[in-house]
């Protein structure tokens, strides 16, 4: 896809999210699930992310952020274009002490344009300064997720889970550098 451009004078970067960033967050989660998963996920699972439901719960997660736990955005300093989750990995079966990027989201129309690689590779690095091993789970049928992730050095590790969704999850992860 091409480039969105930001507004003038207005370069895009990562930043630590904010509570005031909670209604753009929800917003953006429910249009990046609908557009990422539009052939993975049923449409009912779709047409449930209600965008203020989302604003409220990551208002309350930002609100009292867990102090192992980041949540990233990239844009502007008024704008989300993209966030990224990251803190502990609570599976049982990964290495004692590895970080996780529990999840990863761009403006749709924002994809392909380098934004989601700077936005990850800020948030692996951050949590590679705390641990070990990072890994990061994806739907087993979104390919693009895939190759996102391999081409940061991420491999698949053997785990797989069915999610709460129905669908399959796959684990990949990259020990630190």
């Amino acid at each position: 896809m091409g480039t969105v451009p930001a507004r003038r004078g207005q370069s895009p970067s990562v930043r630590a999210a904010r509570p005031a960033d909670s209604r753009a967050i929800g917003a953006l989660a429910s249009r990046a699930w609908r557009a990422a998963y539009a052939d993975v996920l049923a449409p009912d699972v779709l047409d449930s992310m209600n965008p203020l439901e989302q604003a409220a719960d990551w208002h309350a997660y930002l609100s009292d952020l867990p102090p192992a736990d980041r949540l990233w955005v990239i844009g502007p300093p008024d704008d989300v274009w993209g966030f990224a989750r990251t803190g502990p990995c609570a599976d049982a079966d990964a290495p004692p002490g590895a970080g996780e990027v529990h999840g990863l989201y761009l403006e749709p129309a924002r994809i392909g344009t380098g934004l989601g690689h700077a936005l990850f590779a800020h948030a692996v690095a951050d949590l590679e300064t705390r641990h070990g091993v990072v890994c990061v789970w994806h739907f087993a049928a979104n390919e693009q997720a895939g190759r996102f992730y391999e081409r940061a050095g991420f491999a698949l590790d053997g785990a797989g889970r069915p999610s709460s969704f129905g669908v399959v999850e796959v684990r990949r992860s990259r020990a630190r550098p």
